[in-house]
């Protein structure tokens, strides 16, 4: 993935060339366009609670995601408003220890582990300014809220004999602010963006293969950041 990455990154770099040489781009009222990319989520933990005991010395291990978006864009000399429509898969690693007082496994008193997984449907409205915008070149900053559905999330931990997955839908939107910058050469772009969570998520999880009628299995309370980089077309 991230040779596909560094490759798009190469193609950029040669349309740049090309596009210096040979292409003049018009500027038009209405654009739309598409992008993958990559992304890491940067969750901020408040607590972690397990049947009722709060986890301590908690650590977060970051991995990879993935993303996949459209969008159209309107023009105004220098300023865009852009709306789109993205999909998001997210995922990551958080370690922490129960207290040893804890009525628990002694593999769950020593380490735990739990893995997340996120996949959202995400809709953010950006507002940008061109603030180069020569011949087949363009850099832009933008910013703007956006609005996201987590339709799938789930949490596999390690604490007992066999691994446990959790499950929840009490949490499912979430509401982020965008910022970043996007750099054009002719009509292909290299988008960075950092996203700030402006509300807590994950509240209650239940194993689900508990037979427990009330209570809370495993409780969580976050905001979460994420950074993605992204390349693109723009017709």
């Amino acid at each position: 993935m991230i040779k596909a990455f560094l490759t798009g990154l190469f193609l950029l770099y040669f349309l740049s060339v090309y596009a210096q040489n040979t292409v003049k781009v018009a500027d038009k009222m209405f654009n739309w366009g598409a992008k993958a990319g990559l992304n890491s989520t940067f969750p901020i933990i408040n607590s972690i609670e397990v049947d009722g005991q709060k986890a301590e010395n908690i650590q977060l291990q970051y991995k990879v995601g993935v993303l996949a978006a459209a969008f159209c864009r309107f023009n105004i000399n220098r300023f865009f408003v852009q709306p789109s429509i993205s999909w998001r898969h997210a995922s990551g690693d958080i370690r922490f220890n129960l207290p040893s007082g804890a009525e628990a496994p002694a593999a769950a008193r020593s380490f735990d582990l739990l893995t997340y997984k996120v996949k959202s449907i995400e809709a953010p409205v950006l507002t940008g300014y061109k603030i180069v915008n020569e011949g087949p070149y363009g850099l832009s900053f933008m910013g703007g809220p956006t609005i996201k559905y987590r339709y799938d999330v789930s949490y596999l931990s390690n604490f007992f004999d066999s691994p446990r997955k959790y499950v929840s839908d009490s949490t499912p939107w979430g509401i982020s602010f965008v910022c970043g910058v996007g750099v054009t050469i002719w009509r292909f772009f290299f988008d960075v963006t950092y996203e700030f969570g402006l509300n807590q998520v994950d509240s209650d999880f239940k194993d689900n293969r508990s037979s427990k009628s009330g209570g809370n299995d495993l409780s969580i309370d976050k905001h979460t950041n994420v950074m993605s980089f992204s390349l693109g077309f723009l017709f």
